[in-house]
């Protein structure tokens, strides 16, 4: 009745300060014409000698189901439908060698149900052998990181490959990092007070008064460049045209201005949204940790506040290659008025450090 595939194919467990997650995505397609509600979803973890935990989400609730918090649980017919996995994060101790994940769908029409229960993910954990730096200096945040809500992890692959006529083969985006400056005001952008009242929002009028905009922007490791595009412009005063892009076969434009470093064979520094004209490396040229690449600009898909871009991936090519989890060497935590130092560590949305 349904077939049912993991995005991507190779899952990753990321190793968490407060958790282990899993980052990765069901794809579901119809084999016939009739339509299926998604009624019941669960996952088994086992380890060598047997079940360890197990998570559902079921119809069978009062007020609100708990499947309800899917984005779409309707399979109408033979269209595609992509599942954001909702079992995202496990403690720290737990092993997720096996998990099995089981499917329940009811024909709306004749309320008859089907059962599909062998769905098996072996995720393994991302050996990264670069030691990574941040790419930026002073006060930051992870705006916008890959944690579950946010949208570098909310693609629907079969939607943004449609949308780009095969182009974009993954999600990019699936461990990217947004680093967005902190002003010592304590906002990411210069407001009066009134504006502060009334903007609060990642929207404003102008991405210049953002403190990340023409910020400088480091190699957060050595390597040689393999990519750089400068001249895109920076689209302050326009939203970036993404249907012309896909016609003229320009989806890398969304990007804007960009610079990719291949530390290796198989981890690579991909950076985007410099400030048109600011990079100041090439294509073939060797750089160091700390080196200086750039500005941050507002080239590019930036949507609505300055911010560096930052993912690690396997490959030069962002539309093609796999993200990969990302692990920085050594940061500084801030919280309130509490600093901690952390070593070899991932972050994600929300956190606040204190970087060079």
């Amino acid at each position: 009745m349904v077939d049912i595939t993991v995005e991507p194919t190779l899952v990753y467990v990321e190793e968490g300060r407060h958790g282990r997650h899993l980052n990765f995505d069901f794809l579901l397609s119809g084999l016939t014409d009739r339509t299926l509600e998604l009624v019941f979803l669960k996952v088994a973890v086992y380890d060598d000698d047997g079940l360890v935990t197990y998570r559902y989400l079921n119809r069978n609730a009062v007020g609100p189901a708990g499947i309800d918090t899917l984005v779409s649980t309707q399979l109408r017919g033979r269209e595609p439908l992509g599942l954001f996995n909702p079992f995202h994060t496990f403690p720290l101790d737990l092993p997720l060698d096996r998990l099995r994940y089981m499917f329940t769908f009811r024909d709306v029409d004749t309320a008859e149900e089907f059962y599909h229960g062998d769905i098996e993910v072996m995720p393994s954990v991302f050996s990264q052998t670069v030691e990574l730096e941040l790419p930026v200096r002073g006060l930051v945040t992870v705006l916008d990181g890959h944690d579950y809500f946010s949208h570098h992890r909310r693609f629907d692959m079969e939607t943004a490959r449609t949308a780009t006529k095969g182009a974009m083969q993954s999600n990019f985006a699936r461990f990217a990092l947004d680093f967005v400056h902190i002003g010592e005001d304590g906002n990411t952008r210069a407001m009066s007070e009134g504006e502060r009242e009334a903007n609060y929002d990642f929207r404003f009028p102008d991405a210049r008064r953002f403190y990340s905009d023409g910020a400088p922007v480091y190699a957060p490791a050595g390597g040689e460049v393999v990519a750089v595009v400068d001249g895109q412009p920076d689209l302050y005063d326009q939203v970036f045209d993404f249907d012309a892009a896909v016609a003229a076969n320009r989806v890398h434009d969304l990007a804007g201005n960009y610079v990719v470093i291949r530390h290796n064979d198989n981890e690579f520094s991909h950076m985007f949204h410099f400030l048109n004209g600011s990079i100041g490396v090439g294509v073939g040229q060797r750089v160091g940790a700390g080196d200086l690449l750039g500005r941050i600009g507002f080239s590019g898909a930036a949507t609505v506040y300055s911010h560096l871009h930052y993912q690690l991936m396997d490959g030069p090519d962002f539309l093609m290659a796999q993200s990969l989890p990302a692990r920085f060497r050594e940061v500084t935590l801030v919280s309130g008025g509490t600093r901690e130092e952390a070593f070899n560590v991932a972050i994600d949305t929300g956190d606040i450090i204190l970087a060079g």
